[in-house]
C-alpha cells in the first residue's frame, strides 16, 4: 500500500481565499499548491511575467527584426517533439505575418539526431540562410553554432533545457535556465520562450514603423503555447498556468487554429469542454507521433495550415501514425516489463507497482533501471521509459538501436526526488566518453551510448544510484487533499475544481481520501477490468446521497461486496454524456474493504 501523506496548506492562506468568496474545498486545494493570495487565482493574461529580465531577449529581438527589415532569409531550427513543433509553428507563422522571408528545418530523429548540427547548417546554407533561430534546442549545439558562424550566419539560440559546461557562441542566447538570466519562471518551455521572442520582435518592428505588425494579435498563438507547455510536462508554475488557461479559452471558443480544430475532431474532443489533459494525452501524442515515426514537418504543417481540407487530411494522417505508434509502444513495453521483472525483487503480484518500502530497502533492489530493446524503435523509448517508471517508481532508462551502426539511443524518465539530467552529468564527469551525448532536465533526458558499452553503462548507473539515491526517495507516497464532507460532494464542486485548473506537473489534480459505503457494483467493459459502483460517502457523522463511482484497470483482485465500508483514493469528475453532466468519482485505489458484518 502507498504511504498516504496529507497536504497541510497554510491556514491563513485558506482563510484569505475563503473570505474572497472561494469555496472552502477549493481554497484548501489552491493553498495546498502554493496559491496564497486571492489575486493569484484569476490567472489573467495581464499577469504574465514581463520579459525584461530574460537575458539576451532584447538583443535577439533586434537581430531578428533587422533581418526582417532587410529581407534577409531566416530559418527556424526546430525540434521533433510537441514543444519544438509548436515553437517552430509559432515563429514561422508570426514572422510570415511580419513579412519576413522565413522557412524551417527540423532534424529527422532517426537519421539526423537532435538539435542544430553542422549537417543541418549545411542544409540551411543550401537555401542561402542568413540567420538561424533555434527553438527548443541549441543550448548544447556548440559544433552547429560554430559551423553557422563560420559561414557568416547570424545565430539566435532560444531554448529552455539546462546548459552544460559553457554557452555556445551564438549572437544571442535566450534561455531562462542559462547562468545570469533573472527571468523568474525557470519552467518556461521552448514554445513559451518563442512566444516571448515574438512579443519582443513585434515591439522592435513597431518602433521601426514596420506596417505589417500593426494590428498583429499575439493572442492567436496562445493555443500553440498551451499545447506545447502541457505536452512538455514542465512544472505548472503560475506563468505556465496563465498560458494554458488562455490557450484553452481559445480552444473552447472555437477560435483556435484550423489544424488544431481538425485534430480535435479526429480525437473525439469537444472544443466546448476541452481540458488540459486532452492536450497532454490526446492532441499531444498525435502530433508527437509524426516526430517519433516519420517527420515532424507533418505536425508543423498541420499547425500552420489555414485550409480546412488540408487540415483534415493531415489530422487523419497523424491519427493513423499515432495508432502505429501505440502498437510499437505496446510491443516494446511488453519486452521491457519482462526485462524489468528479471531485475526487480520477486513480488506476489509480479512487477511491483511501484516499489514498496520493503522492496526499496532490500539490498538487492536496484534504484535505477537500464533496459535495452535490440529490436526497439528509438522514437518510442521515452514513452516506454515513462510507463516502466510509473509501474515501478524507479528512474528508468530505455535504449534502442540508433540509425548509426553500433549506437544506442536512450531516453530517461525520473521521479521527483532524482534529477536525472544531473545524474547523467555526474556519470559523464566520472567516466568521460562513456556517454556520447546527453541533455534534458530534472524529469526527462535523452542520451546516446555505444552498443558495446551498454552493460558497463548499466553497471555504473546502478553503482552511482546506490550512492546518490536514498531509500526514502523510492518509497511510494501519495499526496492527498484530505476528506470532503458529504454535503460538499456535489456536481457544483466538481465543476469548480475543473474551472480552477489547469492541473499537471507540480500542480496536480486534487486527490481526496474518503470512507464510502458500497451500495452495488458491477464489472463492465470488454475486458471486465472496469468496476462501476454506486456508493455513499460517510463523513462528519453523516452519510451522503448515492453517487456514481468508477475504477479503471481494476485487475483481477476481488471486488468489495454491497454493504462493505471502503476507503477510496478518488477524484471528483464531471461526467458528460449526450449533453448531460453528472457527478462521478474516479477511484484511483480501493483500500482494504471492511465487511459490513464486521462493522
Amino acid at each position: 500500500m502507498p504511504i498516504i501523506q496529507y497536504r497541510r496548506p497554510d491556514a491563513e492562506a485558506v482563510q484569505r481565499l475563503i473570505q474572497s468568496g472561494i469555496h472552502p474545498v477549493i481554497a484548501r486545494i489552491l493553498a495546498g499548491r502554493g496559491v496564497a493570495e486571492p489575486e493569484s487565482v484569476a490567472l489573467l493574461l495581464r499577469a504574465l511575467e514581463q520579459p525584461g529580465s530574460m537575458r539576451d531577449l532584447e538583443k535577439a529581438a533586434h537581430l531578428v527584426a533587422e533581418c526582417v527589415l532587410k529581407q534577409k532569409t531566416l530559418f527556424v531550427i526546430g525540434d521533433y517533439d510537441v514543444d519544438g513543433g509548436t515553437a517552430t509553428a509559432l515563429l514561422i507563422d508570426f514572422l510570415t505575418q511580419c513579412g519576413a522571408r522565413v522557412d524551417f528545418l527540423i532534424p529527422n530523429r532517426v537519421t539526423e539526431g537532435y538539435g542544430l548540427s553542422p549537417a543541418l547548417v549545411e542544409r540551411a546554407a543550401a537555401h542561402q540562410a542568413d540567420c538561424l533561430i533555434t527553438v527548443d534546442n541549441g543550448i548544447s549545439a556548440f559544433a552547429g553554432v560554430e559551423a553557422a558562424k563560420a559561414r557568416g550566419m547570424t545565430v539566435v539560440v532560444t531554448d529552455h533545457h539546462l546548459p552544460g559546461q559553457g554557452i555556445p557562441p551564438a549572437d544571442a542566447v535566450v534561455n531562462p535556465n542559462q547562468p545570469g538570466c533573472r527571468f523568474p519562471w525557470k519552467s518556461t518551455c521552448g514554445v513559451g520562450v518563442a512566444f516571448y521572442l515574438a512579443a519582443a520582435i513585434k515591439k522592435v518592428l513597431i518602433a521601426a514603423g514596420h506596417p505589417p505588425v500593426h494590428g498583429l494579435d499575439l493572442g492567436q498563438f496562445l493555443d500553440l503555447v498551451a499545447l506545447g507547455t502541457v505536452a512538455d510536462v514542465v512544472p505548472l508554475e503560475k506563468n505556465n498556468r496563465i498560458f494554458i488557461r488562455a490557450g484553452l479559452k481559445r480552444l473552447r471558443q472555437g477560435t483556435a487554429r484550423t489544424g488544431l480544430l481538425a485534430l480535435m475532431r479526429v480525437s473525439g474532443i469537444s472544443p466546448a469542454t476541452v481540458q488540459a489533459e486532452d492536450l497532454g494525452f490526446r492532441l499531444g501524442p498525435r502530433i508527437n507521433a509524426a516526430g517519433r515515426l516519420e517527420d515532424m514537418r507533418v505536425g508543423v504543417r498541420l499547425l500552420l495550415t489555414r485550409d480546412a481540407e488540408e487540415a483534415d487530411t493531415l489530422a487523419k494522417k497523424l491519427h493513423s501514425l499515432n495508432g502505429e505508434r501505440q502498437q510499437i509502444e505496446a510491443e516494446m513495453l511488453e519486452q521491457a516489463l519482462e526485462r524489468a521483472q528479471q531485475l526487480l525483487p520477486e513480488s506476489p503480484e509480479g512487477l511491483p507497482h511501484p516499489l514498496t518500502d520493503e522492496d526499496a530497502q532490500a539490498v538487492q533492489a536496484p534504484r535505477v533501471l537500464c533496459l535495452q530493446d535490440p529490436q526497439g524503435h528509438e522514437g518510442v523509448v521515452g514513452l516506454v521509459a515513462g510507463r516502466i517508471k510509473e509501474r515501478t517508481g524507479l528512474p528508468t532508462l530505455v535504449f534502442a538501436p540508433g540509425a548509426d551502426t553500433g549506437v544506442l539511443k536512450g531516453s530517461a524518465r525520473s521521479i521527483p526526488n532524482v534529477h536525472i539530467r544531473d545524474f547523467l552529468a555526474e556519470m559523464d564527469a566520472q567516466h568521460p566518453g562513456l556517454i556520447l551525448g546527453f541533455g534534458g532536465h530534472a524529469m526527462a533526458a535523452g542520451l546516446t551510448v555505444r552498443t558495446q558499452d551498454f552493460d558497463r553503462f548499466a553497471q555504473i548507473a546502478q553503482a552511482l544510484a546506490l550512492q546518490r539515491i536514498p531509500f526514502d526517495a523510492l518509497a511510494h507516497r501519495v499526496w492527498v487533499d484530505g476528506e470532503i464532507e458529504p454535503d460538499y460532494c456535489t456536481l457544483d464542486l466538481a465543476q469548480e475544481i475543473e474551472a480552477f485548473g489547469p492541473y499537471g506537473n507540480q500542480f496536480p489534480a486534487p486527490l481526496f481520501i474518503g470512507t464510502f459505503r458500497l451500495l452495488k457494483s458491477q464489472r463492465i467493459g470488454k475486458d471486465g477490468q472496469t468496476l462501476k459502483m454506486s456508493v455513499a460517502l460517510d463523513g462528519a457523522g453523516r452519510t451522503g446521497q448515492p453517487l456514481q463511482a468508477i475504477q479503471f484497470k481494476r485487475g483481477e483482485v476481488p471486488d468489495p461486496e454491497p454493504g462493505d465500508i471502503c476507503r477510496f483514493l478518488y477524484t471528483l469528475s464531471v461526467n458528460r454524456f449526450r449533453g448531460e453532466e453528472s457527478l462521478q468519482c474516479i477511484v484511483q485505489q480501493v483500500m482494504e474493504p471492511i465487511s459490513a458484518a464486521v462493522v
